[in-house]
């Protein structure tokens, strides 16, 4: 009797396990349904005769979407998608929010959050030929280091027009965040020590003090009314170079010296977007298993991979009353995903085709 009460427990056991993660793989399919999200839109019109609120949110979405397009398109495919017309907008807004709106003077002025549907998105991108990158934020530690090399003369920190200005230059796609270095006698010694040798030397004691992963070490060369850029950026252990010269400088003219700032600020959003390109022709798909026992995990799992950006899918392809098998369809290589999902808090034995978490 007591066999045949552990036979039926174990058939309800699976019975519970099938129904549950039935439920499951309807419930988690589709991680791309994810919403692109897009705050603080501010808009303002004339109240008069001819005010037309819905013309005045339609400028909202269209507003909206440059900045999203700012946020996850190189500048080379903004240009692309520069004349979508309204209609074809709205249909990739999933929702939207009036934060706030206001009649003043004669001026009604509204905020809006807009919702852009992922999935959408992507498409609409993709029918173009563009992959669209994840709008993810980054803090990075940037050295500005200005050198007059017809005086051999160094400018520094608070000497550098360059410094000065660089957080005076803010647009709302920004995903870089800079963190600019201190005042500091030592510091200011080693660049002296190796001004000769600017492109080469790493200025590694200086960028292991701020304790960022990421960081930029930008070289202006200015020469009269000539500037050269020598710029090298490390971001997640990826190193790049940029080079570029700019002619006809006013280095005491502070408008132009902010468009210079903006236009290196968007090479440098340039850089940090083409690593985070999430290509949809990649579709690699993953296996992973995990004890069917520990329901935690298993939830767990599933909320961190709805939550993992390269994600494009995911569900349950087999279970038992031992194991849990996961198909996970994920639109970037096997090692960005182990990245992803070890940073996330899970241990991965990858020694098998069906990877396990221990």
């Amino acid at each position: 009797m007591p066999k045949f009460k552990k036979k039926i427990y174990s058939y309800l056991y699976i019975l519970f396990l099938f129904l549950v993660f039935n439920f499951i793989e309807f419930s988690t399919n589709n991680a791309l349904g994810k919403n692109f999200i897009i705050s603080e839109i501010n808009i303002e019109e004339k109240y008069n005769l001819n005010f037309d609120k819905s013309k005045v949110i339609d400028k909202g979405f269209l507003k909206a979407f440059k900045v999203l397009t700012h946020k996850i398109l190189e500048k080379k495919d903004q240009l692309k998608v520069k004349n979508i017309q309204i209609e074809d907008v709205k249909y990739l807004i999933d929702n939207f929010s009036i934060l706030d709106e206001t009649f003043i003077d004669k001026n009604y002025q509204v905020t809006l959050e807009v919702q852009f549907d992922r999935k959408k998105i992507i498409k609409f991108l993709n029918k173009k030929k563009i992959f669209s990158s994840l709008p993810s934020e980054i803090d990075v530690f940037l050295l500005p280091i200005l050198l007059d090399t017809k005086n051999n003369e160094l400018y520094y920190l608070n000497q550098n027009i360059f410094f000065n200005l660089w957080n005076d230059v803010l647009e709302n796609y920004f995903l870089i965040k800079y963190i600019l270095p201190n005042e500091d006698i030592e510091d200011h010694f080693i660049i002296k020590k190796n001004i000769n040798n600017l492109e080469n030397y790493s200025f590694e004691e200086i960028v292991k003090k701020y304790n960022l992963e990421n960081h930029i070490i930008l070289i202006l060369l200015k020469s009269d009314n000539k500037l050269r850029l020598y710029s090298k950026i490390n971001f997640e252990n990826k190193n790049m170079i940029i080079n570029r010269n700019f002619k006809n400088i006013d280095i005491n003219n502070k408008t132009s010296i902010k468009n210079i700032i903006l236009e290196i600020k968007n090479m440098y959003e340039d850089k940090w977007k083409s690593l985070n390109k999430l290509n949809t022709t990649i579709e690699l798909p993953i296996r992973l298993s995990l004890d069917s026992k520990n329901i935690n995990l298993s939830i767990k799992l599933e909320k961190t991979l709805k939550d993992l950006d390269f994600v494009s899918d995911f569900k349950i392809e087999k279970f038992n009353n031992n194991e849990i098998i996961y198909k996970i369809i994920f639109n970037s290589t096997p090692q960005r995903f182990l990245d992803d999902i070890i940073t996330s808090g899970f241990k991965i034995d990858t020694t098998k085709s069906i990877w396990k978490i221990k």
